[in-house]
Formats: C-alpha cells, sequence, structure tokens
C-alpha cells in the first residue's frame, strides 16, 4: 500500500521545467485554453469527456472536476504549459488514483497544434515520475481507444507494456489497456 497522501499534499504537487514545456498544477485561469482544445472535435472525439460547445463547459470542468480532486483524495492535475506562449495546452495526470492498492492510471490531451512534436511523451515520463516518487505507487496503467493511435505510441515510448483489451461502457467496446510497474521503470533508469 502507498503512503496516504494529505489533501494538501495532494494540492500542492511540485511544478517542473522540461525545457519547452513546463508542468505546473491546474488554476482557475486555465479554463480559457483549456476551452480552447476542448472544443477541438479532433481532440475529445477518443475522450472521456465531451467536446465543450461553450466556455461555461471549460469553466466547470477546472472548477467542478480538477480543483476538487484533492478534497476527494485525489492529486491535482498538471497543466501541461507551452512556455514561449505562457499557454496552457493540455494536462497530463492520474486520472484514477488508488493509493491503498499503490495503483494509478494516467490520462492525457493536448492541443492538436501540438501533436506530434514529442510533448506528450516528455510530460508523461515526468508524470511518470511524479507517480512513482511522489506519489509512491508501485503500478501505473494507461488505457485508451483503438483509432486513437497517438495515445498508443506515448505509452509506448514511455515503456508501458500492453497487457489486454479492456471493455469501455463509454466507448462500447474493448480497448488497449497497459502497465509500468515500478521495478520495470527502476531498471530502466538506472
Amino acid at each position: 500500500m502507498s503512503r496516504i497522501l494529505s489533501e494538501t499534499e495532494l494540492s500542492n504537487i511540485p511544478s517542473y521545467d522540461l525545457g519547452d514545456i513546463l508542468l505546473r498544477p491546474i488554476v482557475l485561469e486555465d479554463y480559457l485554453d483549456m476551452y480552447e482544445y476542448g472544443s477541438d472535435t479532433d481532440v475529445t472525439k477518443y475522450l472521456l469527456w465531451s467536446t465543450y460547445t461553450k466556455l461555461d463547459d471549460a469553466l466547470s470542468s477546472v472548477k467542478e472536476f480538477f480543483l476538487n480532486r484533492p478534497s476527494k483524495g485525489i492529486p491535482q492535475a498538471h497543466a501541461i504549459i507551452d512556455k514561449k506562449t505562457n499557454k496552457m495546452i493540455g494536462t497530463c495526470d492520474f486520472a484514477g488514483y488508488h493509493p491503498e492498492e499503490s495503483r494509478g492510471e494516467i490520462g492525457y490531451v493536448l492541443s492538436k497544434d501540438y501533436w506530434g512534436k514529442g510533448i506528450m511523451t516528455k510530460a508523461c515520463k515526468k508524470v511518470i515520475e511524479f507517480g512513482f516518487n511522489y506519489l509512491d505507487l508501485d503500478l501505473i496503467t494507461i488505457r485508451h481507444h483503438h483509432n486513437n493511435v497517438g495515445s498508443g505510441v506515448v505509452a509506448k515510448r514511455c515503456g508501458f507494456k500492453y497487457i489486454k483489451d479492456v471493455y469501455n461502457k463509454r466507448f462500447d467496446t474493448y480497448i488497449p489497456y497497459y502497465e509500468l510497474h515500478r521495478s520495470d521503470y527502476e531498471n530502466n533508469i538506472s
């Protein structure tokens, strides 16, 4: 079992400067940038949340989903910031977090303008490190829609191993499921 973190520890997650991008906790003002990529159907068609149709959708998402997470025992999400523009271009976070089982599930989304540049792989690798070192997890998982090829590429580049397809109710189909164990992660970085 992982150490159970306090609400303060789940709220005050570290920021990471990764050169061209910054990972930092989401703040309320991010809703404007989140709306920009969250209203793009190319970005959202394989996600578990619906495309934003109005600015209030993004504001509600940040207020009610992201900023409330620590009070529900879930770590704050990392916003991905383009350092040149200081714009939020996506998120990479633990959408599922089960410290009693020492496991978490990473979810991620990125503005279409930044696809194919290695940004999500870089962000995901740092969030994996955060999961094993800060959250003290032993297992991290990823799932994605079959047609979301880019998400599968990110998972594989980050060292995840495909395990099997699992049923997803929202998509009413089986989707790929990947795992990364702490021991495999530690063996690959040493």
